[in-house]
Parts: C-alpha cells; structure tokens; sequence
C-alpha cells in the first residue's frame, strides 16, 4: 500500500483521512528527548499527541448503535480484562505477536514444499518419507522461528485506573505510576518497510515513560516509548484503542460496554456460554482447535500457554485493591 501522508512542512504531515478522521503529526522531537530513533534518525518524532490534555477522536461509523460500541472492538482485541475500576491493555509485543510465524507460514514453509515436491518428482531415488539435509534444515528453521515466537516473555499489561485516576506500567523491571493528568500519550506515525526500498504508512500509539514517573527499578536518564499497538496502512486501530482507553478515564466503565467484564479475554473452545450439545462436540474437536491455533492466533497461543510472564510487583495490588495478575 502506497504512503498517503501530506507533507505540509517539515513539521506538519498530515495523514490521510479515514473514519472520519485524518490526524495531524507535529515533529515532537524536543518533547521527547535523545534517547529515541525513528526511521527519519534522531532529527524527527512526528506525532498526533493524545494526552495530556486527553483528546477526544470520533471516529465514524454507520453501523453503531450503541453509544461507545464502535470502540469496544478494543476489548476483544487488546485488552487483558476489564474489572470496574480498572481495565488492563496488552502492549503491541503481545497482541500483535505474528511476525516469525507468518515468515514461516507464508515464506519458508512454501520453499520446504516446493522443494520437497521437486527433489520426489524429479528423483526416482528418493523416499517420499526421507528427508534429505536441507529439506530437514529448512524445516527445524521453521519450527524454530515459531518457537522463538511462542516462548517470548510475556509483558505485563498497561492498568489503567479509573478511580485512582492514574496509569501503572510495569517495563523491563521498572515500575511506574503516571498520573493520568501527566500521561503522555500519541499516534505516531512509523513508516512500515514493505520490500525492495518502498514503505508503506504505519503509525503506532506509544505511551511515553519518563523517569520522573518511575517509582522502582532502574529506567535511565530519557523517555522511553512502549508502543501499545502497530497498524499498518489504516490508523483505525490505533484511534480505537486510544478512544477505549480516554472513554474508560474519563466516564469510568459507563463510558464503555465492556468496562466491567471480570474475566480473562481468551479464545476458549468449547466456549463456556455454549449448550452441553455443543459443548460436548467442542470437547471432540479442541485438540483441533488448539493443535491450529498457534498458526491462527500465535498472540492467544502464546497468551493461554507460554509460561514465561512477566508478573506485577505487589506494590501495584495495593495500590488498586486487587490481585489481578492476568495477561
């Protein structure tokens, strides 16, 4: 997809406009410090920034009914689990956990396959049932790059918290407590390497840690972003996610339908709603499902069963008044 930004000066682009709404990134460099490299190098961070004071996108949508139910796809999407008080949101490194196994998927296996399928069919001396050295490499590189993939730790969510009116992270051992006031967040907009030197738009919503927030651990001298999530080609996500999160600050969870969910957002098969007829069958075809969905949905995959999770410190349940440790 081509890039559709508009240049309007070297401090102003403009993106394009979709769902209503076409965002405006100023080149926030002086904001954010030295420490942080975007493909335009150190001399460029261009930003729609968010927060703070929190900015209100509506985006459009005919198809809503309900009021802040365009925005509640984030629940399913990003979230960890909503609980009154509070919601909790994955971080980019979590959801959108897919690229190894894609590469995988789309690139190396077809190469195992092709030469699998040449090396038989032009060959009469080779068993369908061997495997020659570079057939048995290609395929170890494949469940390798998938492994890798699956067996990242696990971050902790963002908390977001309602009533505290404030926000902890927990990065790389260091453990913040923003004020929601002083929460600096923005769109920015990443340009996305598509192959052969050509780029296509991206843009990813990056929560800014800074120092003066960091209650423990070490978190050095500049600005850290955490990119909660990438969208390649369409900034909708981004919005939605943002938009979520400001309605859920700001009205608590009458702003939103899924404020309130108290349990973990998981694919389940069998789902538990379901009759016991149905249950049953699902029952049958769960080692199916399961057996699939590392190649369906590696981020769930790797949320219900990688055991290496980073967990909250237990400074964090007592300042929200519960001990929730979900991912």
């Amino acid at each position: 997809m081509p890039k559709r930004i508009n240049k309007v000066s070297d401090d102003l682009w403009i993106g394009d406009e979709q769902e209503g709404y076409a965002p405006h990134f100023r080149n926030t460099i002086k904001r954010r410090g030295k420490g942080f490299s975007t493909g335009f190098g150190t001399s460029h961070i261009m930003e729609d920034v968010l927060s703070p004071p929190a900015k209100t996108v509506e985006l459009v949508d005919e198809n809503e009914t309900d009021e802040g139910g365009f925005y509640d796809a984030s629940y399913l999407l990003f979230s960890a689990g909503t609980h009154g008080d509070f919601i909790d949101m994955r971080v980019n490194s979590v959801h959108n956990r897919q690229t190894l196994t894609r590469f995988s998927q789309f690139f190396m296996f077809p190469i195992f396959l092709f030469t699998y399928l040449v090396i038989r069919l032009l060959r009469d001396d080779t068993p369908w049932l061997y495997l020659d050295p570079a057939e048995l490499g290609i395929l170890i590189f494949v469940f390798v790059l998938c492994f890798v993939e699956f067996f990242r730790p696990i971050r902790t969510p963002v908390r977001f918290h309602h009533k505290n009116q404030e926000v902890y992270v927990y990065h790389k051992k260091a453990l913040y407590r923003i004020p929601w006031s002083e929460c600096e967040i923005a769109s920015m907009y990443a340009p996305h390497h598509v192959g052969y030197g050509a780029f296509s738009d991206a843009y990813n919503l990056n929560l800014w840690l800074y120092p003066k927030h960091c209650v423990e651990g070490e978190c050095g001298s500049q600005p850290v972003a955490l990119n909660l999530v990438t969208a390649v080609g369409e900034h909708g996500e981004v919005y939605t996610y943002w938009e979520y999160i400001r309605r859920f600050m700001t009205k608590g969870e009458k702003g939103i339908l899924t404020g309130n969910m108290q349990q973990k957002v998981l694919f389940s098969f069998p789902n538990p709603e379901w009759n016991t007829k149905a249950k049953v069958i699902g029952w049958c075809l769960s080692p199916i499902f399961y057996g699939l969905l590392p190649f369906i949905s590696p981020s769930q995959f790797a949320i219900r069963f990688n055991p290496i999770k980073d967990h909250w410190p237990e400074e964090v349940h007592k300042w929200t008044g519960k001990t929730i440790d979900w991912h």
